[in-house]
């Protein structure tokens, strides 16, 4: 049987000298006829066919038992499974994968409600993941990496922790990388609606809740909150909301979808798990208080306590109270 690779156009043959019908048959005997044609199949110089992906301008090592046997234990590192079982791929740093299982990582993408990038990393050696048949989806997944970073570095600007000693400590974690600190301190979420990331608060809240239902996951541009609140000049991003359960503003953003004050952020589980009949009506103080009169502390009408409410741009309102 003669056949020409259509994308490395390497003439194949079953009795070719060295790469005989026996060799195929020793070394990926359990594979279907369709599934061993959808690798590269030229031959190593070991003699065996390359179990690499067929759109390779260069094969990747032999990996059949035996004969290279500094590639590990026989198996991928991912799936556990034999080498043999599918193609195979070589990332850039050198690290061998199956490549279904490479491409499956990073069309999964994060785990989890948070956007995180650690996918993107060879399960290895951590090193960015680079292949050429890999460049189209990790185009995309760098394109949203690089909006996510933009707003995280745009956030900790704002914030004054630009130069804070996480960043400038020279023991710190973050010596130097405030990319590293934004990312780490500033978690962003996927937009239900839109499909666009924005940001949910700081990232130590994501690791004390439950994951919450994609579906609640909205940003300030798709939610009925902020309906008609937008700000003209300075956008979304910048929009100061109203503590969830009391009537304070809110200075934090946490799990993607609820606002708190600082102190019902330090004790979020006494307002959080209450049904919303038993929190207090306006005016309502932090923490669950029920405070005396009718005036709200805030000056203006807003929903019930417990849901969410916009009070206007953060950095309108600091610019006129100065």
């Amino acid at each position: 049987i003669d056949i020409i690779s259509q994308s490395c156009q390497h003439h194949f043959s079953y009795g070719h000298p060295r790469v005989s019908t026996s060799t195929i048959e020793k070394s990926y005997g359990h594979w279907t006829f369709q599934e061993f044609f959808q690798t590269c199949r030229r031959p190593l110089p070991c003699g065996h066919p390359c179990g690499g992906i067929p759109s390779e301008n260069s094969c990747a090592p032999c990996l059949v038992e035996g004969c290279q046997p500094h590639y590990g234990d026989g198996c991928c590192p991912v799936c556990a499974d034999p080498w043999a079982s599918n193609a195979v791929i070589q990332l850039d740093c050198g690290h061998i994968f199956h490549h279904a299982c490479i491409k499956q990582m990073l069309q999964n993408r994060w785990h989890g409600s948070r956007i995180t990038f650690g996918f993107m990393t060879c399960p290895l050696c951590k090193s960015s993941i680079s292949h050429p048949d890999l460049y189209e989806i990790m185009s995309q997944l760098i394109h949203l990496y690089d909006q996510i970073k933009s707003k995280a570095l745009t956030r900790l600007q704002h914030d004054g922790l630009f130069n804070s000693s996480d960043v400038t400590d020279p023991s710190g974690k973050y010596f130097q990388d405030p990319t590293g600190f934004a990312m780490d301190r500033y978690a962003y979420y996927m937009c239900s609606k839109c499909q666009q990331p924005y940001f949910g608060g700081e990232g130590r809240c994501q690791e004390s809740v439950v994951e919450v239902d994609p579906s609640d996951l909205v940003c300030p541009q798709c939610s009925d909150t902020t309906k008609n609140k937008i700000c003209s000049i300075h956008g979304a991003e910048y929009v100061l909301y109203k503590c969830r359960y009391c009537c304070s503003p809110a200075l934090f953003h946490c799990f993607g979808t609820t606002h708190f004050c600082d102190p019902c952020h330090s004790n979020y589980t006494t307002v959080h798990d209450k049904p919303a009949s038993s929190l207090p009506k306006c005016p309502a103080g932090p923490c669950g208080k029920q405070l005396p009169g009718s005036v709200c502390p805030l000056g203006m009408d807003h929903p019930p306590t417990g849901e969410e409410f916009v009070i206007g741009c953060a950095i309108c309102i600091n610019t006129h109270s100065f």
